[in-house]
């Protein structure tokens, strides 16, 4: 008889066994043995990495097993509450690979949210920080985010069964919040801060906000990842095969092209993304295509994705406000900013 869904990780072979049975992962038998095998801490989750046993009955269940929580002071949104909704609601719809899969899921009234997924260290890998995939997984994580994005694109369960819309107000209330941030970062870098960039970040926020309210048009949005960072990929270690997508604590509902711009015009070298921009622009295109959205036409695309290029502005400013090293942030910025002169942005306020 296993005992009811716990409130608090599973790592005991009970436990374990008590949480995937209640999800309906284990049918029959039990886990008879789990070992711990390495704790990690990131800067919002607990990720504890276990090797398990089942009985006979329970073979087609994987071996490594990772539970993951919040950090208790971790700034992923609501401790953790959206990820285990993604993960509840969201992520059966969807196939695997993009999404990790996910064997159990806290209850949602449970005080810590965690999660138990699969462990793919064996078979996947992403490249260390701060280096960046190459070319051809790049291609890769792109058309795994156009397929991902064509599921929820325009669905008429937005804003209602999936997600909220976000209103003007709310918009203009996040954009100010994290504008209130600038004089102490400006303050902060002094002169390391050339003065037109300085010229470009007030002119942003002191704008009437139009790239994000285009939030508010009401077409072509979809669900995103909303952390798509390069290593928030796992790459397959052969080299064939599409890469998965992990940490869902920002999902939300948005523009496509918002997990796009967050991707490309962030992280990569201002000289390498030029070149690959709009190659890696039309094959996310394409994708789209295939995936059945027909109504969405490239210039739409590069014209949204360069809305969310200057969106990126707000991401140093947020690392920074929360305190995190210059090296977490400071290239972001520069890169954030080369794509917004590079795309012609200013027109854009």
């Amino acid at each position: 008889m296993h005992l009811p869904i716990p409130d608090f990780p599973p790592t005991t072979p009970s436990e374990l066994s008590s949480a995937l049975y209640a999800a309906g992962s284990l049918q029959q038998g039990e886990v008879v043995d789990a070992t711990i095998t390495k704790r990690f801490q990131t800067t919002v989750s607990n990720l504890w990495f276990l090797e398990v046993e089942y009985d006979g009955s329970s073979s087609e269940l994987p071996h490594r097993l990772v539970v993951k929580w919040p950090l208790k002071r971790s700034p992923a949104p609501d401790q953790g509450i959206p990820e285990g909704t993604f993960y509840r609601e969201l992520a059966p719809m969807i196939s695997s690979p993009p999404i990790v899969r996910c064997l159990a899921t806290a209850s949602p009234t449970s005080k810590q949210q965690w999660l138990i997924l699969e462990d793919l260290r064996s078979s996947h890998s992403n490249p260390p920080w701060p280096e960046c995939p190459g070319d051809d997984q790049v291609y890769e994580a792109v058309a795994v985010l156009a397929r991902f994005h064509a599921t929820w694109w325009n669905s008429p369960g937005l804003g209602s069964t999936v997600g909220t819309f976000p209103s003007e107000k709310s918009l203009r209330s996040m954009v100010n919040d994290i504008a209130s941030h600038l004089p102490g970062l400006i303050d902060d870098l002094k002169e390391d801060l050339p003065v037109s960039d300085r010229s470009i970040l007030e002119a942003v926020f002191s704008s009437s906000l139009q790239p994000w309210f285009r939030l508010l048009e009401r077409r072509a949005l979809t669900v995103v990842h909303g952390d798509a960072h390069p290593w928030n990929f796992l790459f397959p270690r052969s080299g064939k095969g599409a890469p998965y997508l992990i940490d869902w604590q920002l999902w939300h509902l948005d523009v496509a092209l918002r997990d796009v711009a967050f991707l490309l015009a962030l992280h990569w070298e201002p000289t390498v993304r030029r070149q690959l921009q709009i190659p890696l622009l039309q094959h996310y295109h394409e994708e789209l295509i295939k995936s059945g959205i027909n109504d969405y036409s490239f210039d739409e695309l590069l014209l949204d994705y360069r809305r969310c290029v200057v969106r990126n502005l707000t991401f140093p400013i947020i690392l920074w406000s929360r305190g995190l090293a210059r090296e977490a942030w400071r290239n972001r910025l520069n890169y954030a900013l080369a794509a917004y002169r590079d795309l012609d942005c200013a027109e854009l306020l």
